[in-house]
């Protein structure tokens, strides 16, 4: 294995437990405010706010697994006898898709119009807190470009790698 297809495992593996965790997170976080609410009739502030963020996290987090497992929704399915020009051009439309739907994503999460970093969406987001934790918003909308640079990632190992290459 190259150093592409290492490091986009590894990725991979950090992001499924990171997933995996932020559900379980997600549960207990549901489970302690339904118990506050209905138990001790008096609900925690905190609790919806924090479901919700991990919530985020998780979806985002397992979207970067199901695109390097490949149970993603596809432009387009190539069977595995089709011949070598049909899946030059699968990939190459994967590619494209990938590319034309991630980058403004990531450009529009760094800088703003004007290549102004201070108008990008991470860094509008560092001037807020969340109301009940208090969290500041970029870690928040960190996942929205970490797990678009991961997917890029699982793509160039797919572009890499013997297994996917046609």
């Amino acid at each position: 294995m190259n150093a592409i297809t290492l490091a986009s495992v590894g990725v991979d593996r950090a992001c499924l437990f990171l997933a995996k965790s932020a559900l379980v997170g997600m549960v207990l976080i549901v489970l302690l405010q339904i118990w506050a609410r209905y138990g001790f009739d008096h609900p925690f502030t905190w609790t919806e706010e924090l479901a919700r963020y991990l919530m985020v996290w998780a979806g985002l987090l397992g979207a970067t697994c199901a695109f390097k497992r490949r149970l993603d929704p596809t432009v387009v399915t190539i069977s595995e006898n089709a011949g070598r020009p049909r899946r030059i051009a699968a990939m190459a439309l994967l590619f494209l898709t990938v590319i034309v739907f991630l980058a403004p994503i990531i450009y529009y999460a760094i800088v703003g119009p004007d290549m102004n970093i201070q108008r990008g969406f991470l860094w509008r987001s560092s001037n807020r807190t969340s109301p009940g934790l208090g969290l500041n918003m970029a870690l928040v909308g960190a996942v929205v470009p970490l797990c678009c640079s991961v997917i890029l990632l699982h793509l160039s190992a797919m572009l890499f790698t013997k297994e996917h290459k046609p």
